[in-house]
């Protein structure tokens, strides 16, 4: 064709298609130029009205009485021009509500009540709250035991005791765990007795500590050089048993371990008061036996251990006149100098303890020599730097004016 491609001749195509559904049986010239109803745009499921696309022609005969179905789906659609439309609903038709079905239970649609529960939820928090800031505070030795506890009222009593099941718990679980919290420890003896004394002692000792300065442990912890992970311990104390005995290999070689990871431990063979004869071996010769200890030498008041936190001039335990050595500075040159042994005879936690008839004054300078070996424990030989001399020896110098 010699026609240009203008909308002339698209038109002229559509008009051609429009006859393209019409039967050959018919011979009248007006239904041959009219053709049959073409779809333009039909009615989907949802009732949107959209552009037809590849729907059936509907032949005119058919179209006047055709409803809406599948073969002829409802919406506009044109012939010869003219726009005609099948509706989805006919005009005569009635529509009826849908009747009870079997075994099927209907019922109107209902809005749920509203439960308010910010009062709940705020009350819970601020309970957690408290709790929570009661449990840190007596984790922390912030609140009086329940022995020197004033209750005022019986109400007040099982309040406290129903608010402290958790706490337990949490004292428990923490317990088990020594990481979790600074403790001082002491070797399990077998003797009742020396036990019950090192573990009153180093109570004492820590609530010292806790009152005094800012290091704060909690209950000491009894242990077991042959068995116990001892790393975990910064302080140990070691009594002597009645009839001390030689470690086993095992004890040997755990105390071996945690002097070498520079934790202290305080051999306190708790005889100040017996005199031997020269040559003869003490409880610490028996209780070292086999161990790699460092070599010793006698503690004096220019010791680190006479200054770490206060100024001593001797180290009373339970007895006024006791000795103490401790590891070289050259043995313990691998830890900067901060010996990891000591070794004495003081019988220190009878006095911490305030048992064995030591007065106020003697237990007081047994205290103190006792918070200085937990500083030394805790922070090495950093007094024994030269900044510190000048205030020291001015400390010192008041005191001797006194």
């Amino acid at each position: 064709s010699d026609l240009p491609l203008s909308g002339l001749y698209v038109e002229m195509l559509r008009r051609t298609l429009a006859f393209a559904g019409r039967g050959q049986s018919g011979t009248n010239a007006e239904e041959v130029g009219a053709g049959p109803f073409v779809p333009t745009r039909l009615i989907d499921g949802f009732g949107t009205l959209r552009q037809a696309t590849g729907a059936q022609t509907i032949p005119p005969e058919v179209f006047a009485a055709a409803a809406a179905g599948p073969a002829s789906p409802p919406g506009l659609y044109e012939r010869a021009g003219l726009a005609a439309a099948i509706p989805v609903v006919a005009r005569n038709e009635q529509l009826q509500a849908i009747g009870p079905l079997e075994g099927v239970t209907m019922s109107a649609l209902e809005r749920a009540g509203a439960h308010p529960l910010a009062g709940i939820l705020l009350s819970v928090a601020a309970i957690m709250t408290l709790l929570d800031l009661f449990v840190s505070l007596w984790l922390a030795g912030r609140l009086p035991t329940l022995a020197r506890l004033p209750f005022k009222s019986a109400s007040l009593g099982a309040l406290l005791l129903l608010a402290l099941v958790p706490v337990n718990q949490a004292h428990a679980q923490n317990a088990q765990d020594p990481t979790l919290s600074l403790r001082l420890a002491y070797v399990v003896t077998g003797d009742a007795r020396t036990d019950r004394m090192s573990r009153e002692g180093l109570t004492v000792l820590s609530q010292t500590l806790f009152d005094r300065t800012s290091v704060e442990p909690t209950a000491p912890a009894a242990v077991n050089l042959a068995t116990d992970d001892l790393s975990a311990y910064p302080f140990i104390y070691w009594p002597a048993a009645a009839e001390p005995s030689a470690l086993s290999d095992n004890a040997l070689a755990n105390v071996d371990r945690y002097l070498r990871l520079g934790g202290l431990l305080l051999v306190d063979t708790r005889d100040a008061n017996v005199r031997r004869t020269q040559g003869e071996a003490g409880p610490a010769a028996t209780m070292l036996r086999g161990l790699d200890a460092p070599p010793l030498a006698a503690i004096t008041a220019e010791h680190v251990v006479a200054r770490s936190f206060y100024i001593l001039r001797s180290f009373p335990g339970r007895y006024a006149a006791t000795q103490l050595w401790a590891e070289t500075e050259s043995s313990a040159s691998a830890r900067d100098g901060v010996a990891s042994l000591f070794v004495g005879n003081g019988d220190w936690a009878t006095a911490w303890a305030g048992d064995g008839g030591v007065d106020t004054r003697q237990r007081e300078l047994a205290l103190r020599f006792g918070v200085n070996l937990v500083m030394v424990a805790l922070t090495g030989n950093y007094k024994a730097d030269q900044v510190h001399l000048p205030a020291l020896l001015e400390r010192l110098g008041r005191e001797g004016r006194r």
